[in-house]
This record gives structure tokens, C-alpha cells and sequence, in this order.
């Protein structure tokens, strides 16, 4: 009896040890996961192909966390989706965010990873906005979400212009196409990508302005900030290796870190 007990024992012992092995590795593996908010339309930056996501920023924040032996998991909504679930906690961080001053305040930001612009375009050919002096009096779409007309207000402060807000990206390329609205703001990455990939009859007015750093931010907290300084290791070490430098030349045949 005193055996058998003595068995039942060492069994229960076994048991319960490889139960906290178990749930020490399912642990260790919820904290090595990463959720990154993203929309599933923002060609080059993220898009969906084949039931992949794929994109410059995909290639840039897996190639991040893969460094620090982290795993990403995507969480893919519209733009203002992006902002409501970074902002409720729903993800970690965000894609392709720009690193205002006002933004600051609410966040706390890795280094930046490369500097984004904007540009206004209008439909091919179209002659109604030749610079960046014409646009009094002209309708100019943007995205809802974006900062990209704040960028706008910012350059060029006198000038008086209408600004139409979008939900849909398709929509606005489609309605400046047709000359329901004289032009649009938008980052000139995207754009450039979207014109020179995917043949849309847009052009570029003007030179790109407003240069702003684009980061991955935060909730303000202590596991935060500590995951803050493993990731600017690991931007540094991309830098310095020329991985971002590849995956700049991959999508835009430019290399955002030196323009």
C-alpha cells in the first residue's frame, strides 16, 4: 500500500511539473507575439496578395522583431480602425505612423525607421494645379486618419484651399481622376509606388514636402519603454547591416535611408 502510494506520488509530481513546463512555454511564447495594427489596402506599405500580407512596412517591422526573436501578428482594419485599436489596447503598436508632436503626447515612440513625405497630385495632363502656389480656391482629397493635409497646413499656411475627406483610398484616386476634386494629398511613397506599379493616371505637382519620421508607437509603460530599447537595437543593427537599405530598394528602387 505504502508502495503504491509512493507511486501515485512521484506520478502526481511528474504531472504537475510537466504542467508548469507546459505553461511556462505557452507563456514564453504569448510574450515572444507581437500584435501590429495594419490596413489590408495600403499598397506598398501593406496589401494583400494571394492571402498574404505583404509591403515595405511588413518587410520592415517582421525584419524588427525578427531580431529580437518576436513574431508579429497582423490585425488588419480600415485606417481608422487602426488608430481605435491602438488606442483601446487591441494591438501593441501601429504601421507606418507618423512621429508628430501631438502624437507624442499620447505615445511613446521607437527611432524612427525611415522619413516619410507628402505630395499633392493631380489627374495626368490635367493643368489645373501647375505648383503648390495654385491652390486657392481648389478642392484637394485626403484620407480620414492621415496627417498628411496637417503636413499641407504647415508647408504652406496662406493658401486656401477646400479639403474633401475620404474614407476609401479607391475612391479619391477615382474622383481626382474624373475631376470631381482638382487633386489630392497623400505620402509620396505610396503614391510614387501606386502610379509607377499599378498605372494610375496621377502626377506629382511640385516637389515632396514635410519630411516626418515614421516610428512604432506605444502605450506609455514600463514593458513598453523596456521593448522600446531592444527594438531601437534592433533598428541600428538594420541600418548598419544594409537590411533596410534592400528592402527600400525592393519597393521603391530608392533608398529612403539616404534620400
Amino acid at each position: 500500500m505504502k508502495k503504491l502510494a509512493m507511486l501515485i506520488s512521484v506520478l502526481l509530481l511528474v504531472y504537475l511539473v510537466g504542467c508548469g513546463e507546459n505553461a511556462s512555454s505557452e507563456d514564453s511564447s504569448e510574450e515572444n507575439v507581437i500584435k501590429v495594427g495594419a490596413t489590408p489596402d495600403g499598397y506598398p506599405h501593406s496589401f494583400q496578395e494571394d492571402g498574404e500580407l505583404k509591403g515595405f512596412g511588413v518587410d520592415v517591422i517582421e525584419a524588427i522583431f525578427e531580431g529580437m526573436d518576436y513574431e508579429v501578428e497582423w490585425v488588419l482594419t480600415d485606417w481608422n480602425g487602426v488608430l481605435a485599436n491602438l488606442e483601446s489596447g487591441k494591438v501593441d503598436s501601429a504601421f507606418n505612423f507618423a512621429l508628430t508632436p501631438e502624437r507624442a503626447e499620447n505615445y511613446n515612440f521607437a527611432d524612427s525607421y525611415y522619413n516619410s513625405k507628402a505630395v499633392v497630385a493631380t489627374a495626368k495632363d490635367d493643368g489645373n494645379i501647375e505648383s503648390l502656389d495654385d491652390l486657392e480656391g481648389k478642392k484637394l482629397a485626403s484620407v480620414m486618419g492621415t496627417n498628411f493635409e496637417n503636413v499641407l497646413k504647415e508647408h504652406y499656411p496662406e493658401e486656401n484651399y477646400e479639403l474633401v475627406i475620404y474614407e476609401s483610398i479607391d475612391v479619391y484616386y477615382s474622383d481626382v481622376i474624373s475631376g470631381k476634386v482638382d487633386g489630392l494629398i497623400y505620402g509620396r511613397e505610396q503614391l510614387m509606388a501606386q502610379i509607377s506599379q499599378k498605372d494610375i493616371p496621377l502626377e506629382v505637382v511640385d516637389e515632396p514636402f514635410g519630411d516626418q519620421p515614421v516610428a512604432l508607437p506605444f502605450k506609455e509603460s514600463k514593458e513598453n519603454d523596456a521593448l522600446i530599447v531592444e527594438i531601437n537595437e534592433s533598428i541600428a543593427e538594420l541600418k548598419e547591416d544594409g537590411t533596410f537599405s534592400e528592402i527600400s530598394l525592393k519597393w521603391f528602387e530608392v533608398d529612403l535611408l539616404e534620400d
